[in-house]
């Protein structure tokens, strides 16, 4: 019986929609606050999160951020539930690691394929859910038909010769969700540029350091017979020197060699190919750039401006 963790500080909605759940299946257990969320998180080991994003004490982004910045939660999905459905509001979910977002009042239905996305399985069959990949590794096998949820981590040096298997866990992830030739390109550019920039910037001259990817599949299209996820999730991190490559303004193509700055061409290119991104640095936590690109057509970004 899959065993889904509830953060919620509101009674009403609490006791709604664990009754819900447990009705259709799942084991729920409940915290009441952020910071509950947190320890119930590593002790309870759920197999899902539904985080609500306002709460007392911590709120849903800050419980969020803490059991993705834990090795021991890291891979444990979370869903974002909130009042609002504003776009800033989603991507301020992706951007502090939700694998999923759903609006309330909460969707029963909807809910459910969020969740049965994630967790790979349907509750009821006496099957244990199928957690992300761990580590450095890809799971075995390929994912079933009816969920493309897909994860994998890896954590490498960070120089030049650990660009071919971070393009090699991207050409995976793609190959599972049969994600067609023109995206994946586009996807290589962005490791390509991003991971440039981290074995050239991010450490001192001389110094060791390394890079963790991890690369994710969001969420499901919907509409058709298609399984291709939503959403590709590319998260670089490294604990070189603090850098936002998102502040490098974008280079006046129409100037000259001599006019232009140095730097900001990689990070325009890896703008216009992605549809969200996002950075963050902390002590703890080093550098993190998040970026996102939607699979559906609708969602397709403006033919990029590439260098000549």
């Amino acid at each position: 019986m899959p065993k889904i963790l509830l953060v919620e500080d509101n009674e009403l909605n609490r006791e709604m929609l664990s009754r819900r759940l447990v009705r259709k299946g799942f084991e729920v257990v409940i915290a009441v606050d952020g910071l509950q969320g947190v320890a119930l998180a590593g002790a309870e080991r759920p197999d899902l999160v539904l985080m609500d994003m306002s709460l007392p004490g911590i709120d849903g982004w800050e419980a969020t951020r803490r059991l993705k910045a834990d090795a021991a939660t890291r891979m444990l999905p979370v869903i974002a539930l909130t009042a609002h459905a504003m776009s800033d509001d989603r991507a301020k979910a992706v951007a502090a690691g939700c694998d999923d977002f759903d609006t309330k009042p909460v969707d029963l239905e909807r809910l459910l394929g969020k969740i049965d996305s994630l967790l790979r399985v349907l509750p009821g069959q006496g099957q244990t859910p199928q957690g992300p990949a761990t580590a450095g590794h890809a799971p075995a096998g390929p994912p079933p038909q009816d969920a493309p949820s897909w994860a994998i981590e890896l954590r490498l040096p960070a120089e030049a010769q650990s660009l071919p298997p971070l393009l090699a866990a991207l050409d995976d992830l793609c190959t599972r969700a049969a994600i067609d030739r023109e995206v994946r390109a586009d996807l290589h550019v962005v490791l390509d540029e991003v991971c440039a920039n981290i074995f050239k910037h991010a450490y001192a001259p001389g110094a060791s350091g390394s890079v963790q990817l991890t690369l994710r599949h969001l969420g499901a299209q919907t509409g058709g017979p298609s399984t291709r996820p939503a959403a590709i999730e590319l998260i670089f991190c490294d604990q070189g020197r603090p850098f936002d490559p998102l502040t490098r303004p974008a280079p006046d193509l129409n100037a000259s060699v001599e006019e232009r700055p140095i730097g900001g061409l990689g990070i325009h290119l890896v703008r216009q190919l992605t549809h969200s991104q996002h950075y963050s640095h902390s002590p703890e936590l080093g550098n993190r750039l998040t970026l996102v690109k939607h699979l559906s057509a609708a969602a397709s970004p403006h033919t990029p401006t590439r260098a000549p």
